[in-house]
């Protein structure tokens, strides 16, 4: 027993290193976010979290949140794949809007067994061939149409673009295009690295026919 107890505590000071270097993580994953979002000059900054559900309200104007006994652990962790949503705007032969998606962790992407579920930690691909990744999904529909075609939350748990081999991908259906650019998190090491994979990005869609999104 005291063994056991004497291992508990050494993990349980993990956890607790854990939860301060995600909250760490987490604000320089904001402050990358709205860099990007400043440089390409988008107007909004909003967000939704994905892979799982969010913890809600028990009702509406509750502080209290509902939770049960069998609910995923994942929904208490909001950054492990997270939507920030920057909005629309008008290019030279398009509207666009552009969400960058977080993927904390690609292990569950990985991996190949359709029988493997998002609660089946320990049979993701392990962390050292895993990778932490942005991709940016780009939406471009002819000028004042505003008729966006794409499921992104479909788009975004698909492995082939959630996986860490996933690099570039355009799609087009009925005049619409949607740019997915795939970067590891080692791109954003600072800003003149976080410079030069913005204007990477910049350069794919203008190669691709949307002109006009550049730094500002």
């Amino acid at each position: 027993m005291e063994n056991n107890t004497e291992e508990f505590e050494k993990a349980l000071i993990d956890v607790r290193k854990a939860h301060r270097l995600i909250f760490k993580y987490q604000e320089k994953m904001l402050d990358l976010m709205n860099y990007i979002k400043s440089r390409l000059d988008f107007p909004e900054f909003i967000g939704k979290k994905h892979f799982s559900n969010s913890v809600g309200a028990k009702r509406s104007g509750s502080g209290m949140q509902r939770i049960w006994h069998n609910m995923w652990a994942w929904d208490f962790v909001y950054p492990y794949v997270y939507e920030y949503y920057l909005g629309d705007l008008p290019l030279e032969n398009y509207d666009c809007n552009l969400s960058l998606i977080q993927y904390s962790d690609t292990g569950y992407f990985d991996q190949n067994n359709q029988e493997v579920t998002r609660i089946d930690v320990e049979k993701f691909v392990d962390e050292e061939q895993s990778v932490s990744k942005i991709l940016f999904v780009l939406q471009a529909v002819p000028k004042n149409h505003k008729a966006w075609k794409w499921d992104i939350d479909d788009l975004i748990m698909n492995k082939k673009y959630a996986s860490s081999s996933h690099k570039t991908d355009v799609l087009e259906n009925n005049n619409t295009k949607l740019i997915l650019y795939s970067f590891p998190l080692s791109h954003f090491i600072d800003e003149n690295s976080t410079n030069n994979a913005l204007n990477e990005f910049c350069t794919y869609c203008k190669s691709n026919g949307i002109a006009g999104l550049e730094l500002i």
